[in-house]
């Protein structure tokens, strides 16, 4: 597969006496992939993606779209001259037109009613042709404006916080949904969420964004279990930051830029209790409950040690009580 789109040192400023918003940012995206913007409020996600859409001029660097160069120093295309659309996070509908004005309001979407149709059905929406956007729930907005941006069959599909308004029982279904969509229409697509999971449940690749920068560049899984600093790592859900010397035979370490020290990321799951025949050469922590949480299929307990915190999720039918003594030893195989 080609890259569909390349970002090269992209930067962006809006204040002199601050640090840029976006800082030499670099990636690319393959044609039919779906990949995710990833970090929390003020990392830059946001203006990266107004930046590719043609909403905002960046400083330096190019961005590059089915080869055809679409910003730089000395070029500019305009967002409406730009082979793609973009979802905005409200979902931009327009309150005084039926759901089959907005999405037939898109450029180019009149001459495409088969299309429609199909995505209609695919979306299940057609019954809701002729209601107007109070008139339906958050989550069928959400499908209308991706229907009205599929529609124009941009080569590049994107995203703002495209999940960020549904309860979460809700968000689960359309996570799954929108997957669908995507590759069912054969969609390449790029979305920015401050939700790991939806990055876990729907990229191929991520991007992970600290203060404007692009820290991590891999697949979800790959992030999730080799993160490559103390903020992508906790990032992605809660984990043990441990020095290198607790945890040798850990697989993946990083330096931590604040202590200076090699640290490994142990996600709770990755404990257990010693067995009878023998844990081999693996570390072994003791020390006393702290507290237990019910978390449903799992609880979570936390153990105080001589020398540090563990935060340990372990199957209900585990007995554990505020005060009970307790060792695990990382679990190298989970």
């Amino acid at each position: 597969m080609n890259n569909l789109l390349e970002l090269s040192e992209v930067t962006k400023s809006y204040d002199t006496g601050l640090p840029p918003a976006v800082d030499q940012v670099s990636f690319s995206c393959l044609e039919g992939q779906i990949l995710a913007v990833i970090g929390s409020s003020g990392s830059g996600k946001t203006t990266l993606l107004r930046i590719i859409a043609g909403l905002e001029m960046p400083d330096l660097g190019r961005v590059t779209l089915k080869g055809e160069t679409m910003n730089s120093q000395n070029e500019c295309v305009p967002p409406e001259s730009r082979d793609c659309s973009l979802v905005f996070q409200d979902y931009a509908l327009f309150p005084n037109m039926t759901v089959q004005q907005n999405v037939a309001y898109g450029k180019a979407s009149k001459n495409n009613s088969e299309l429609i149709d199909r995505l209609f059905d695919l979306t299940k929406i057609g019954d809701l042709k002729n209601r107007y956007p109070h008139q339906i729930s958050g989550g069928e907005q959400q499908r209308v404006a991706l229907v009205r941006a599929l529609a124009t069959q941009p080569s590049l599909l994107l995203l703002d916080e495209p999940l960020s308004h549904l309860d979460p029982e809700l968000r689960n279904n359309v996570r799954c949904e929108l997957l669908n969509i995507f590759r069912v229409t054969n969609t390449t697509a790029l979305f920015v969420s401050h939700d790991t999971e939806d990055a876990l449940t729907m990229a191929d690749q991520v991007v992970v964004m600290q203060n404007g920068k692009a820290v991590q560049i891999g697949s979800p899984i790959d992030v999730y279990s080799n993160p490559s600093n103390s903020y992508a790592a906790m990032l992605f859900g809660k984990t043990n930051l441990l020095p290198r010397e607790l945890i040798p035979c850990a697989p993946y370490s990083f330096l931590d830029e604040d202590s200076g020290k090699e640290l490994v990321s142990i996600r709770p799951h990755q404990w257990m209790v010693p067995t009878s025949k023998g844990n081999g050469n693996m570390p072994s922590f003791t020390g006393a409950i702290r507290s237990v949480n019910p978390k449903g299929a799992y609880q979570e307990i936390v153990m105080e040690t001589e020398t540090t915190l563990l935060t340990i999720h372990f199957p209900r039918v585990f007995s554990a009580a505020i005060g009970d003594p307790l060792t695990v030893v990382f679990n190298k195989d989970s």
